[in-house]
């Protein structure tokens, strides 16, 4: 590949790139098909075809300085021919504030069929679902990932949030998440610090959905976040890591593991502190640590008229769903199937986190 050129115009948004961006575009047009993966200047441009048959598309600017503007134009040649590449943009996304896992698309059981040790009805019945492919992060978001969302203007911005999340913050005038200061003594537990490493908690649904806007991407389904737990490819684990009960396998309210502090400290752990926990995908923390919002409205009896493609949870509702239990929890509420119910949106405790999807597309 010879050299080539990349002009950017109509310079309205002016944004560095550093790392990988991923710009959206309408109106695409090009001129001969281009190679895949696309180059300027000896670096990837696009890392997988571009969407054409619409009119639209997605170029991703990886490892270069550049500006993105309202108009992208990426011009080169290869092999005597003239790529011209242009489209008006319509969305910027930033690169991933996090280490993330690719789930690939593929059907997987949810729920249990009745069998597992503390089931509850609304875990019925256990049914066959298929997925897209999507990135989902290794760990739960942490307080220093989150503390740049902060940084970014993220609670002075009601483009990142809902319309009753924005109303929400207002009426409460929230400008951090409960339980932000370092140093926490929780229920009368032994006092420690919350490092940047540790999973950011006391954040309500709406500013875990705010967040996730914010990097480009959305809360888990509850679908989503089942497979990446349990799913080994043939059949799902109770928990994670197995079928068995292991305190020393992830944060929990009986743990003795000194990666967390001990039995009944009242306390989060690092992420990642509990290695042998990880799902089959290779996710830490899937049980255990802090509960993990989800993007579904929760319905006692959803499984029974739930999609069986990319269920996205109800409509409507009263209550959004967490999962994975948190470090204050006990065994039953551990299992990859269990589904925490009956959370406002507002709620905030000590125990409450969540992860980072991006869905594929």
């Amino acid at each position: 590949m010879k050299k080539l050129l990349c002009a950017l115009v109509l310079l309205a948004l002016v944004l560095p790139v550093q790392g990988a961006y991923v710009v959206r575009v309408s109106a695409l047009q090009y001129s001969p098909t281009p190679p895949n993966p696309i180059k300027v200047a000896g670096r990837v441009v696009s890392e997988r075809p571009l969407k054409l048959n619409d009119g639209s598309g997605e170029i991703t600017v990886v490892g270069t300085t550049a500006l993105l503007s309202d108009f992208l134009v990426v011009t080169g040649d290869w092999d005597g021919s003239v790529l011209t590449v242009a489209g008006a943009v319509e969305q910027v996304i930033p690169p991933a504030p996090c280490e993330m896992i690719y789930i690939p698309a593929g059907s997987f059981l949810m729920g249990n069929n009745g069998s597992e040790p503390y089931s509850d009805y609304d875990e019925l019945p256990q049914h066959s679902v298929y997925l897209s492919g999507y990135w989902i992060g290794k760990y739960e978001v942490t307080r220093g990932e989150y503390r740049r969302f902060m940084e970014a203007g993220g609670y002075s911005s009601p483009a990142y949030w809902t319309s009753a999340g924005w109303s929400w913050k207002v009426s409460n005038s929230r400008t951090e998440p409960r339980y932000w200061a370092a140093d926490q003594d929780w229920y009368g537990g032994d006092p420690f610090v919350q490092t940047d490493s540790h999973p950011v908690v006391g954040v309500s649904y709406y500013e875990a959905a705010a967040y996730c806007n914010w990097a480009g991407g959305h809360l888990p389904t509850e679908a989503q976040w089942e497979k990446a737990a349990r799913w080994t490819g043939s059949y799902p684990h109770v928990y994670p890591w197995a079928n068995i009960w292991d305190a020393e396998k992830c944060n929990n309210w009986y743990d003795t593991n000194p990666a967390g502090g001990g039995d009944q400290r009242y306390q989060t752990a690092p992420v990642g502190s509990y290695p042998l926990g990880a799902s089959p995908y290779g996710l830490q923390d899937m049980a255990g640590n802090a509960w993990e919002w989800c993007r579904d409205w929760y319905s006692s009896s959803y499984y029974s008229v739930s999609p069986t493609t990319d269920p996205p949870g109800p409509s409507s509702g009263s209550y959004r769903v967490l999962r994975g239990g948190g470090w204050d929890s006990y065994d039953d509420y551990y299992r990859s199937a269990y589904r925490g119910a009956y959370f406002l949106p507002a709620y905030w405790y000590d125990y409450f986190g969540f992860r980072l999807v991006r869905s594929e597309g």
